[in-house]
């Protein structure tokens, strides 16, 4: 019975209290500027509502983390008399006061450490309290990583990278004042993986706090790091440091063009045609080039190589496509070739051109700088010799070629082409033999026809 009278009278000076509080933030209140968080606490069995504030504790801070709230009187004028007590869970009821304050305006408690907290305020005319609670936040974001900070070996391998993470929300209690139920904050974390390498994706789902690399591994030592925020807008973050064993293949192509530079792309693709292949790859030790494709050219041609900054060469002499292929090997002896279309890399196509002759049938020697040789459009010719005869059946010029590329600039219209004594306007005929990089013989071999030497509009009357 007396037990009873007990509860029945505390839950009246409770309802009381919710009263009086109520009156009092007409114009009265707790604050705490200080705080990083705040918001209102529904308790669930008193009926009604009071402040909290969250301080968060700096990451890598060895120094405690106090709270700090400040008391403003209703109409916060001088006058008033502040009375500070804690929440005792042991008797689940505030304590004697441990601040007092007489005949001022406000009243400030600090070095607080978490919990609940009231102050009694009074003056002449009102008797109110206040409450509020004051947690510190303090939550776990964790890498897992050896003394030095970088990742454990045994959490890679060449085909994988294995990240570990801890993340756990600090839990903030707190008690109703009526019953002394405890309860704590809804508190969550959302937290992400990211990296300072462009070049590697993290899985990205929310559950996937131990991501594993199995595509897009580093070529280059790497941060990776994981940061999460809580439900109260607490980042943290941590990382490890990732020294890679794997290695990244690329090459990119230039071709010799008919001058001997080197271009991207050519005007001309004509065999013989040399390709010079620029290696571009990351952290590798050894490069095993593949520059034909047996499937579709025949022979194989590989070469190795030791050095990432060479830039190697090499002639296609038979017309069609090429599909090279580059190996890295890393010091580890992780191996990734390129191009890999599963990944999305386009395929390095060499494309030679079949062989082709096309003979002219005029032309105007006259300096114009028109039409001004006789000529033939060829290419991938790997035999090439003309031999000109005038209406007479006399040997008049004769060219053949010495290199393995056709680089024949044409007939000048002057006997044996040595540009002294021109040749008389008229019908001369060609024989020609040539034979294709491809092993295509023009007309079996022996390539016969007629053309017309004219050097003004007289020349059309023979």
């Amino acid at each position: 019975m007396e037990r009873s009278r007990h509860y029945f009278f505390k839950s009246f000076l409770f309802t009381l209290s919710t009263f009086l509080v109520f009156i009092g933030h007409i114009s009265g209140q707790i604050s705490s500027p200080g705080s990083n968080y705040s918001d209102t606490i529904d308790y669930p069995d008193f009926d009604g509502i009071d402040m909290y504030y969250v301080f968060h504790t700096p990451e890598d801070s060895k120094d405690p983390v106090y709270g700090r709230l400040t008391a403003v009187p209703p109409g916060g004028t001088a006058g008033w008399d502040f009375e500070w007590s804690r929440y005792d869970t042991m008797i689940a009821d505030f304590s004697v006061p441990f601040l007092t304050d007489t005949g001022v305006s406000s009243s400030s408690a600090g070095n607080l450490e978490a919990g609940g907290y009231r102050v009694h305020i009074q003056s002449a005319d009102i008797d109110t309290f206040f409450r509020a609670w004051v947690f510190i936040n303090n939550p776990v974001v964790e890498v897992e990583k050896n003394t030095e900070g970088k990742l454990k070996d045994i959490k890679s391998t060449c085909d994988y990278i294995q990240l570990d993470g801890t993340i756990q929300a600090d839990v903030h209690y707190y008690y109703d004042p009526l019953t002394g139920k405890k309860d704590s904050l809804p508190n969550g974390m959302r937290f992400l993986w990211t990296s300072d390498n462009p070049d590697v994706t993290i899985p990205a789902p929310s559950y996937w706090l131990n991501p594993r690399l199995g595509s897009d591994l580093p070529s280059k030592d790497t941060w990776f790091i994981l940061t999460a925020v809580d439900s109260f807008g607490l980042s943290r973050d941590d990382s490890v440091y990732y020294e890679t064993v794997h290695t990244k293949a690329e090459f990119s192509l230039l071709y010799e063009d008919s001058v001997d530079q080197w271009v991207e792309e050519p005007d001309e693709r004509d065999a013989p045609l040399t390709v010079g292949f620029v290696n571009l790859s990351e952290n590798g030790e050894e490069f095993q080039w593949t520059f034909i494709d047996s499937a579709k050219a025949g022979d194989i041609g590989e070469e190795f190589s030791y050095d990432s900054e060479d830039t190697l060469e090499f002639t296609y002499y038979i017309p069609g496509y090429y599909y090279p292929k580059l190996t890295s090997i890393s010091e580890e002896g992780c191996a990734d070739s390129f191009p890999n279309p599963l990944q999305g890399e386009p395929i390095q196509e060499i494309y030679v051109e079949p062989s082709k002759l096309e003979v002219m049938n005029v032309f105007t020697p006259n300096d114009d700088n028109v039409n001004d040789y006789f000529t033939v459009d060829a290419r991938s010719l790997r035999q090439f010799r003309i031999s000109i005869y005038n209406r007479w059946g006399r040997l008049v010029y004769r060219h053949e070629q010495t290199d393995e590329k056709f680089e024949w600039l044409g007939w000048d219209g002057t006997i044996d082409g040595k540009g002294k004594s021109k040749a008389e306007p008229g019908v001369y005929y060609y024989i020609i033999e040539a034979l294709g990089w491809d092993a295509e013989k023009y007309r079996g071999g022996v390539y016969r026809g007629f053309f017309y030497l004219i050097r003004n509009k007289n020349d059309l009357i023979f």
